[in-house]
């Protein structure tokens, strides 16, 4: 009984009653093209048990610590990724990290809809490529398929650009994509891809 007891008291002292992560979500900047990214979060009680839910993260343990190292390298918009912790009083807990992702290149809007039936009215995407971005310029744009017609344009400002497209019919579904290929020294910002959709 005094073992049970004894026990009890050692639990109690190293899981506080209100035990848990007291920073469960944090937010993370990225600078452009970031390929990795560490994050620690601490809780008030040992730690039994990480999962992350991203292929994208790898966990470490050492007692109430947990060091997630991440994979950023594919990130190219704002994102947030989870890890499942358990610590030693039984509680489960979502840890979310918030990752903000600066933008090479801003396309408004991300894809380009029409309705089927309406009228096949031009529609048009613009390109904005901010001060300091790693794109330098927009190279070209192309189109896979031949549902729509398009034409791309520099904007009046340095690194804006805009690309009208208009479906040749809205009579049926059309799927097609804008293929955008940009000039930049990173790999990962050499190209975009913007969905042309007629949907019902």
């Amino acid at each position: 009984m005094k073992r049970s007891l004894s026990f009890l008291l050692a639990f109690a002292a190293a899981c506080p009653a209100l035990a848990g992560f007291a920073t469960p979500t944090k937010k993370i900047a990225l600078d452009y093209g970031q390929k990795q990214t560490t994050v620690v979060f601490e809780a008030d009680c040992t730690i039994t048990a990480a999962k992350p839910h991203c292929d994208c993260t790898t966990v470490t343990v050492n007692g109430n610590k947990l060091t997630a190292v991440v994979d950023t390298s594919t990130f190219d918009a704002s994102v947030d990724k989870t890890i499942a912790a358990t610590t030693a009083d039984g509680m489960q807990t979502t840890l979310t990290m918030k990752f903000d992702v600066p933008q090479a290149v801003v396309f408004s809007p991300a894809i380009l809809v029409w309705k089927i039936g309406e009228a096949p009215t031009p529609k048009v995407l613009h390109i904005t490529v901010p001060k300091g971005s790693p794109v330098k310029s927009l190279k070209e744009a192309g189109l896979e398929g031949d549902d729509f017609i398009y034409k791309a344009a520099k904007g009046k400002r340095k690194g804006e650009y805009t690309v009208t497209v208009t479906p040749k019919s809205t009579a049926k579904r059309l799927r097609n994509r804008l293929v955008i290929k940009m000039e930049s020294d990173n790999p990962l910002f050499a190209q975009r891809i913007i969905f042309l959709r007629v949907n019902k």
